[in-house]
Order: C-alpha cells, then structure tokens, then sequence
C-alpha cells in the first residue's frame, strides 16, 4: 500500500480505510509541521491548540470532499494555510 499515490490513499481512506490515512499522515506529518511553524512564526505556536494536528483532523473530516483527480498534497497544504492564518 505504500506505492500507491496521495490521491489514490485519500480516495481509499474517504471510504473509511484508516490505514490509509495513517500513511498520508507518516508521509506529511513534518512537513505540515514545518509549514505551519514558518506559517506561525515559531514552535509554541505551531504546537499551541495543536495547530498541526488541527490540519490532520480538518483534512479527516473533510477527505470526502477530496477530488481525486487534483493534487493531494496542494489540497492538505491549503487547510493548513488557513488554519495558521485562522490561528493569527
């Protein structure tokens, strides 16, 4: 299951797979993070109300909203733009 797409996991773990999920989330988790503490300005506020997993819950909740046929990672980056920017 780890040669498969970021597209191709989200489609699956909108169908309730959370194996899925889990590997989108190894495969992002720093660099969410890294992109939200440059967002914020520094490590607390990354880490405050857990801005990072915030963006992992969001992006959860909303996966069936996912188009397959666009790119996953522009997609979960853009949920974690606005959640730094609704932090600020």
């Amino acid at each position: 299951m780890e040669t498969q797409t970021d597209e191709q996991l989200a489609s699956r773990s909108a169908r309730g797979d959370q194996p899925a999920f889990e590997i989108l989330l190894r495969r992002y988790l720093k660099i969410i993070y890294g992109f939200v503490y440059r967002l914020l300005g520094n490590t607390q506020d990354a880490e405050e109300e857990d801005a990072t997993q915030e963006v992992f819950l969001k992006s959860w909740k909303n996966l069936k909203r996912f188009d397959e046929q666009r790119s996953f990672k522009a997609w979960i980056f853009g949920i974690a733009r606005h959640t730094a920017i609704d932090l600020l």
